[in-house]
């Protein structure tokens, strides 16, 4: 997750109500804002 701090301030460090989570069979991702932008692999 420490990788997830550079995007967050990149993302100009967005309110934790403004993330989402895309989570399917292969993968979780988590973004700021929208699913288009930045994100980053969370571990299962």
């Amino acid at each position: 997750m420490e990788g997830a701090i550079p995007l967050w301030q990149e993302a100009g460090s967005p309110h934790q109500s403004a993330f989402g989570l895309t989570a399917i069979r292969e993968r979780q991702d988590v973004w700021p804002g929208d699913s288009a932008g930045p994100t980053w692999d969370v571990p299962a």
